[in-house]
């Protein structure tokens, strides 16, 4: 019995991953329409609890009816699977019904969601009323084997989750997965309808055997009854609310991948399972109903007070998680293997505590009910079950739609604590049937529930700029004054705790700005990231002979988006945004991105952009995406055959498609799948390599690249300064970035596999790829192999000498651009100062020094050269020492550049380990000798101050003791050079 019931747990984790793919894939993503999904996959499990419960009581066969229930759910399984083949071609027309009413929309949601699921959920819900049903009908009492049960279908939701996440979704696919549940189902349900037979006088067990009044002759209050019940509810409340903000805060650490869901989950359940388990371990009198009640409530404070505790040290979970990775990962350990026991290790860490008293809670309360001697076992656990999962329900809707916007998630998590504390004490104190006794915790916690809702800096535990600057692939380790120190050193300039993302903006001290997701630097002003941005923008509507209506897939920080904006052929402009929060990063960016949010233009749809494009009657002359790196969970969906093609549907006649794709942190089989996968969806497909990623583009006709034209409109000032930034300012410039074209790209993805949203290849296969260094030299190398020349795809020159010179220019320019493939790679590789890279770069800079990509290489190495510190000057300042002889304070002048504008220099005595001043010197972009001279200009007056501040205090004999000669260059470098501003919270 304790085995089907696993194998049961097992089938339903199954079905809940599967299930919530499959109808994201037609809802779309967003956290309205994956909340809608939960809810009716939970409200099912509710109905089920209650109505199966009380047909359990009647049933002389309950293991038979748990058999039926059981077939039942395989057998609706598959009716689910059917629905979903059909779904695709009934939601599309009725969303364009009204596609922008949001409560229209979740209308169609629910009501889709309802008739694919309630049948299947409805029958899972009963199966724990059913089978608790016939287990207490042999002895034992109704909590024990209520505990046992529970324990191991926990444990089977593990076994489940762990083999739909790690094994039968990656090997198998979804639909594949699927089938495996419902195979399951039937198997434990066939088993379970044989059994009953065989079971000696089974057909004798009176429909009330086990019964509560049967198991316990002592009786509690209707009073503590309904707290009973009510302790449930809050329970079950609580329990996913804090699911729902711990999983918010952990993927900061632990990353967003598929694997790193996974294993979060089973720690959770892991937790709830063992504190179930754990109930079995107490001895009966645990189970006699008065003392479960006090129990129940006593059980609640410690979830409280366990989560309360999770919370406080939540304030160093980036640094707890950088040791546990720092310990993991090297040695034999590979980069995947030691990220992923790190997240497994920061997930029990945080929240198995809490967890186990959560699993002990329901059969503590189904102790504490079987006092009641009102119904019979389904029945009472049906209801308790039903309140259990109702609160799970109102948890997860309003922790994700209320307490994390109005509170943030620090305040959140207090409000369930007192929430949690407050009930507990209620609920232990209604078995003595006084009133006041179960008010006053009542009236206690509305009361601070209320005063913490109200002063917002009261109690509070984190620093926001601690978790605003924290990026998760770094495993350094510092010390609480290290960390402190580099706080004082950047600036926030926005920090967001959203339902779906956690985003931040930070300036660090070399003035470069970065926007990082969920603990994942996404993009920054780093000219690298700047120019594939930009180019995911100006490429498409370049390419595009009159770009009128454009659709952008994310806002990121907003450059891409404004780099479209700017085309004055633009007529209207569309916006596809998941998180709204991240409008207010792409704001701190608005210079980056001519302010394009204020563009009259502009269009927001905050929705699944993916979900909008298969929605939307509109069709698009430019299409282009900016997504988040597939290893991300839920963005491998943006990669695939089903995703590409819906983006092709939606582009009017001579369309185009712009695709982001990353060559670093994915293998090269990774970077095949996506060509392939992408190649495979248009007619026509190109692609161009910037210095760090790569851009697809694809069209249903096809792209003449005609360079007059690019010319004319590449002269608008504000195009074209775009473009020079980043060493595309022209069109020879553009083009020499074009890698290959349709012939190229499709025998480049050839022994890749094709993405679709069945297999899901890449979401799986991407996070092993996490942290590992090389895979962009690789992958650069590897597609330069597939490079071709420009000629073919061009719009030729009128016949004579201009043609001649356009065919003796790109064949040139091919030649150039073979040599600077290998250098580029050795450089992506780390080989900067390899002999046979220098060669290399040697060769090419004589070959052609204005060649576009190679600019951008000795531009970037100019840059890394110089971020070293390096000296500028040095003064020595003679003293006299106590023993009567000579001796000298040195002040180095240290300069360092921070970035291709801003240079720090520090003004130190290496031989006392003093900083004396600091100073910040800025300068035009990349104009390096300038700033150098004003480095030097600056140095020497400093240094000629400090002289004169050194005569000043020297003594009749011409040397100042030391502690004089200090204090004044100390007091003169603060005038003359100062100290560097300390950042201000924001």
């Amino acid at each position: 019995m304790l085995l089907l019931f696993f194998l049961s747990g097992a089938a339903g984790l199954i079905y809940e991953v599967t299930w919530a793919r499959s109808l994201g894939l037609i809802f779309g993503a967003s956290h309205l329409a994956v909340t809608t999904v939960l809810a009716v996959y939970m409200g099912g499990q509710a109905l089920g609890s209650a109505t199966f419960g009380r047909l359990a009581d009647r049933s002389p066969r309950p293991l038979r009816l748990y058999g039926l229930l059981e077939l039942g759910v395989g057998a609706s399984a598959l009716v689910f699977l059917a629905l979903t083949r059909i779904y695709p071609w009934l939601y599309p027309p009725l969303a364009r019904l009204a596609e922008e009413n949001g409560v229209y929309l979740t209308a169609v949601r629910t009501t889709f969601a309802v008739l694919a699921m309630i049948v299947p959920t409805t029958l899972m819900g009963g199966t724990l009323p059913v089978l608790t049903r016939f287990a207490s009908g042999r002895g034992g009492g109704v909590a024990r084997q209520l505990s046992h049960l529970y324990a191991f279908n926990t444990a089977g939701a593990v076994a489940g989750t762990l083999a739909a996440g790690f094994l039968l979704i990656r090997s198998l696919g979804v639909t594949a997965t699927l089938l495996v549940g419902a195979a399951v189902s039937a198997a434990v349900g066939a088993v379970s309808v044989l059994l009953q037979g065989r079971i000696e006088g089974a057909e004798q067990v009176p429909p009330d055997a086990g019964s509560p009044a049967a198991a316990s002759a002592e009786q509690v209050s209707a009073m503590a009854l309904r707290m009973t019940l009510l302790g449930t509810a809050v329970s079950g409340f609580c329990a996913l609310g804090y699911e729902v903000l711990w999983t918010r805060m952990l993927t900061l650490v632990v990353g967003t991948s598929v694997y790193s869901f996974t294993v979060m989950l089973v720690a959770f359940l892991a937790g709830i399972g063992a504190g179930s388990h754990a109930f079995s371990l107490l001895g009966r009198a645990a189970a006699r109903p008065r003392r479960a009640v006090l129990a129940l409530g006593v059980t609640q404070v410690l979830i409280g007070l366990s989560a309360l505790t999770v919370t406080v040290l939540m304030r160093e979970l980036p640094s707890l998680a950088n040791r546990l990775q720092a310990l993991l990962i090297g040695g034999n350990t590979t980069e995947f293997a030691g990220r992923l026991g790190a997240s497994f290790g920061v997930g029990i860490a945080f929240m198995f505590v809490p967890a186990f008293f959560m699993g002990l809670a329901f059969p503590v309360a189904s102790a504490a009910w079987s006092g009641g001697g009102r119904a019979g076992v389904g029945t009472s656990i049906g209801r308790l079950l039903t309140a259990n999962t109702v609160g799970a329900i109102l948890g997860a809707v309003v922790s994700g739609f209320v307490l994390i916007y109005v509170f943030g998630i620090e305040r959140s998590l207090q409000i369930l604590v007192i929430l949690n504390v407050g009930v507990g004490l209620a609920v232990a104190a209604s078995p003595s049937a006084r009133r006041w006794a179960v008010g006053v915790p009542v009236v206690a916690t509305a009361i601070a529930v209320a005063v913490r809702a109200a002063f917002p800096s009261w109690g509070r535990a984190w620093d926001e700029r601690y978790f605003a600057t924290y990026v998760n692939y770094t495993r350094s380790i510092d010390t609480p004054e290290e960390a402190q120190k580099k706080l004082a050193n950047v600036q926030v300039l926005y920090y967001h705790e959203g339902v779906n993302e956690t985003v931040s903006v930070t300036r660090f001290l070399g003035g470069q700005q970065s926007f990082v997701v969920n603990g994942r630097p996404e993009a920054s002003t780093n000219l690298m990231d700047v120019q594939v941005q930009r180019t995911l923008g100006h490429l498409p509507m370049l390419l595009h002979p009159n770009p009128r209506r454009v659709f952008v897939l994310g806002t990121g920080t907003g450059m891409t988006l404004g780099a479209t904006s700017i085309h004055p052929e633009v007529e209207r402009l569309v916006l596809g945004e998941i998180e709204a929060g991240v409008l207010g990063v792409a704001r701190t960016f608005a210079k980056w991105n001519h302010d394009v949010l204020e563009n009259p233009k502009l269009k927001i749809v905050f929705n699944d952009g993916r979900n909008y494009l298969s929605t939307t009657k509109e069709k698009f002359d430019v299409i282009t995406a900016d997504p988040i790196h597939p290893w991300s969970g839920g963005a491998g969906y943006l990669y695939t055959a089903e995703y590409f093609r819906s983006v092709a549907d939606r582009l009017a006649p001579g369309g185009i498609a712009c695709q982001w794709l990353p060559v670093y942190e994915l293998t090269v089989n990774d970077v095949r799948t996506v060509v392939r996968t992408f190649a495979a969806s248009f007619k026509y497909s190109y692609i161009w390599l910037t210095f760090y990623d790569a851009v697809l583009i694809g069209s249903n006709d096809p792209i003449v690249i005609d360079e007059a034209a690019l010319a004319k409109r590449m002269g608008v000032p504000s195009i074209r300064d775009d473009l020079a930034l980043v060493q595309m300012g022209t069109p020879e410039d553009l083009l020499s970035f074009f890698l290959a074209g349709t012939a190229g790209a499709r025998a480049f993805g050839r022994g890749g596999d094709v993405n679709t949203d069945d297999n899901v290849v890449l979401e799986f296969s991407a996070p092993a790829s996490q942290g590992v260094l090389g895979l962009d030299g690789k992958n650069v190398l590897a597609l330069s192999a597939a490079r071709e020349d420009l000629l073919p795809y061009l719009a030729p020159a009128p016949a004579g000498p201009e043609r001649a010179a356009q065919v003796e220019r790109w064949m040139h320019h091919f030649g150039t651009a073979r040599l600077f493939d290998e250098a580029h790679g050795r450089f992506l590789l780390g080989e900067r100062d390899n002999a046979g890279f220098l060669s290399l770069l040697a060769e090419l800079r004589a070959r052609d020094p204005q060649y576009a990509p190679t600019r951008f290489l000795v531009d970037s190495l100019a840059s890394w050269a110089r971020g070293s510190p390096e000296l500028v000057r040095f003064a020595d300042f003679a003293f006299r020492t106590d023993a009567g002889g000579r001796d000298v304070i040195r002040i180095s002048a240290v300069r360092q550049f921070l970035n291709r504008g801003r240079v720090l220099v520090s003004l130190v005595d290496n031989d006392r380990r003093e900083i004396y001043g600091q100073r910040l010197i800025d300068g035009e972009d990349g104009q390096y000798e300038k700033l150098d001279a004003e480095v030097v200009r600056f140095v020497d007056a400093s240094l000629s101050s400090l002289a004169g501040a050194a005569r000043r205090v020297a003594a009749s004999d011409g040397l100042p003791r030391e502690p004089d000669l200090a204090q004044a260059l100390r007091r003169e470098a603060a005038q003359v050079v100062g100290r560097l501003p300390t950042a201000s919270p924001r």
